[in-house]
């Protein structure tokens, strides 16, 4: 071919290379970028698009006869022999002020004022001055137990624990466990492995006036009770309680024998999702979407009604608490913001959870190996390694469900659900164990979290937190008055300028009764269902602060088989089953669960939001909750027939209504997008 030829088929042959070359440039261009999933409009992902561990999902409506159980009393349990004494720390501080060789008006201040006169002095100096006052004072509180002990006869091992916490053990803990738990949740104690050992305890119970060394040696409630007695009277210490055990109120697993509901291709709003289970080779996490806020695109979230905007229309729902409309204001949070959930840890092998930027290091504090699952104590190791109690019930999974809904999850990632805040930081503190979880550990774990006192493990190594918390969640309670460990640990706290959310409890009784939710400076948090009303199982009472969505799994509101459920990360195999096509499957990673658990990190979420927003913390931080975020009730709110509430109380004297006190209002992030972020407490959403 001539050169005249060649160059006349090269100018033909041009545009259709170029235009190759564009395409090949495009692409290479689009997958740095994520491929082309990022060029879909906003919305959940059809579920057709996502690998099967991206979608299934656990949960059944479950039937009414079972509520009466879920709501029947349960006994307050301790752990037997173990006893927390508070030293007198404020006493102690002036005379460390005075050895310190500090002023000596400010000596004296100290002993007028206490705690609160340390804020006249540098930071540095504060530390100083109460670490060496909590180890002068824990010390005369080691010696003055020993020696009260030792009066009646008892030995046992004491400890010091950070923030002048001393912990009793008594000799003779080889006291038989309990099958209280177990026999309350069909299990056989007989057969199953042995559970932490735990006692029924109640206050009204006394010592006897006379009682022989044979009988504290051969029961060791006895003895408990006895010691406590004695180390009260001797007024030498701040406090002296038992050591109570806590519980997460998870009493209802997936059924696993029903029928999974109907497939839907495209889910319909406000449907509950349902439990989930690990991947044996989870698929790794997306690039982050270049949008920022909207509609996430996560498959599930057309199941979670709980973000929804509060109303009756299309796509909203009457329990919603208005995420999606913070969200479509572009207001997704900030990794600045540190939650600290302190709970049953974090299943750290979760799909959704594996490798999410939302998680700082957090720490285990359960002492007891036993109760803690793990064959070891204290250590930096956060996974949740179960908590079941008893051959019939599961790993709960509890807290990962909970750090789910506050944004542990990678939200807008086009698996599984969204998380209520897309960026935050989750801190998980690990409190709560195998049946449960015990004061002195709970204790610890909110003064770790606030970056109070490090955590110390058996070989003396500290564990510090490098990332205090700016809000506490705890789901969890003990039925008893607030204790008075638990109250100090939270008023220092308070005054980091941490806020403190716990849940309200689930037993449909009177908030009062339980702690901590009956403790100062903490923001009480009720249920509400998608209806939009009281929860049947939420605790009220004056102590509740406002309610937020925990559901309700023996409803369907919406008609579409599945429960109204709060719809979380929590991986089981029990009762999975495939939305698209209601095939069951072996194992899924996203549960329905219900309770105050489950509202309570919807307030977190929603004070994460607003920290991110507005740079407040502390209790400027909650006012502005308070004032942007809170739905007032409407008139009768929470009110019920007398006949159906035995713990309600009548709005009059012989009146047949009862009223169940439900707090301010409902959380509702639609109206902090309406109210300016300066507004003053008198502003009115329009």
């Amino acid at each position: 071919m001539s050169h005249r030829r060649w160059s006349l088929a090269a100018l033909v042959l041009a545009p259709v290379l170029a235009l190759g070359a564009c395409d090949q440039i495009g692409q290479v261009i689009e997958d740095m970028r994520g491929g082309t999933e990022q060029a879909e409009g906003p919305g959940p992902a059809p579920l057709d698009d996502v690998p099967l561990e991206a979608r299934a999902l656990a949960g059944s409506v479950q039937p009414q006869d079972q509520i009466a159980a879920m709501l029947a009393p349960e006994p307050v349990l301790i752990a037997p022999g173990e006893i927390l004494v508070g030293a007198q720390v404020e006493q102690e501080l002036s005379e460390t002020a005075r050895e310190m060789g500090l002023a000596s008006n400010f000596v004296r201040s100290l002993r007028a004022g206490g705690t609160e006169a340390l804020e006249q002095l540098p930071e540095d100096l504060i530390a100083q001055v109460r670490t060496r006052a909590e180890a002068e004072a824990s010390e005369a509180a080691r010696t003055a137990a020993r020696d009260v002990l030792g009066r009646l006869g008892i030995q046992g091992q004491i400890n010091v624990r950070p923030g002048g916490v001393v912990t009793v053990s008594l000799a003779g803990a080889g006291a038989s466990p309990t099958s209280l738990r177990y026999a309350q949740q069909g299990g056989d104690a007989s057969v199953a492995e042995p559970a932490p050992a735990a006692v029924e305890w109640n206050d009204a119970d006394r010592c006897p006036r006379i009682v022989t060394q044979a009988q504290l040696e051969s029961d060791l409630a006895l003895a408990t009770r006895c010691a406590i007695q004695r180390l009260v009277a001797s007024r030498q210490f701040e406090y002296v309680e038992p050591n109570y055990i806590a519980s997460s109120g998870f009493t209802l697993p997936p059924r696993r024998d029903q029928t999974p509901p109907p497939s839907t291709t495209n889910p319909a709003p406000q449907q509950p999702g349902q439990p989930s289970t690990q991947p044996a080779n989870p698929a790794p996490t997306p690039p982050t979407p270049a949008v920022v806020g909207g509609v996430p695109n996560d498959p599930l979230y057309a199941l979670q009604w709980h973000y929804r905007t509060p109303g009756v229309g299309a796509g909203q729902s009457a329990g919603g608490a208005g995420f999606i409309d913070f969200w479509e204001a572009a207001q997704i949070g900030s990794r600045t913001v540190r939650v600290a959930v302190l709970d049953t840890g974090l299943d750290m092998s979760h799909p959704d959870i594996q490798g999410s930027p939302n998680i700082a290091a957090g720490v285990d504090l359960i002492n007891n190996p036993e109760r803690g699952g793990d064959a070891d104590g204290v250590d930096a190791d956060a996974n949740d390694a179960g908590d079941r109690c008893g051959t019939a019930a599961e790993n709960s999974y509890h807290g990962t469900h909970v750090a789910g809904t506050i944004g542990a999850a990678v939200t807008n990632d086009r698996r599984g659900v969204a998380g209520g805040a897309w960026d935050v930081t989750v801190i998980p503190v690990r409190v709560l164990g195998r049946c449960g979880g015990e004061l002195a550990d709970i204790v610890s774990g909110i003064r770790w979290a606030a970056g109070i006192a490090p955590a110390v493990n058996a070989a003396g190594q500290q564990i510090v937190n490098r990332n205090p918390a700016d809000i506490i969640n705890m789901s969890l309670s003990i039925q008893a008055p607030c204790p008075a460990s638990m109250q100090a640990a939270i008023d220092a706290a308070v005054a980091r300028n941490v806020v403190v959310v716990v849940a309200a409890g689930n037993k449909a009784n009177q908030a009062r009764l339980y702690a901590p939710a009956n403790c100062n400076n903490v923001v009480v948090v009720g249920a509400n269902d998608a209806r939009g009303g009281l929860s049947l199982y939420s605790n009220f009472g004056p102590e509740i602060d406002l309610l937020a969505p925990g559901g309700d799994m023996f409803a369907d509101s919406d008609g579409d088989g599945r429960p109204d459920g709060v719809l979380s990360t929590r991986a089981t195999t029990a009762g999975c089953y495939d939305p698209l096509n209601s095939n069951s499957t072996e194992r899924c990673y996203y549960s329905f669960l219900q309770g105050t658990s489950m509202a309570s990190p919807h307030v977190s979420a929603a004070l994460a939001l607003l920290a991110a927003q507005t740079g407040l913390r502390g209790r400027q931080l909650e006012d502005a909750l308070f004032t942007r975020a809170v739905a007032p009730h409407g008139a009768n709110y929470g009110e019920i027939e007398c006949a159906r509430s035995r713990n309600a109380t009548p709005i009059a004297t012989g009146s047949p209504t009862c009223a169940r006190p439900s707090g301010r209002g409902r959380l509702d992030l639609a109206r902090a997008v309406r109210t300016p972020a300066g507004a003053g407490a008198g502003a009115s959403p329009p």
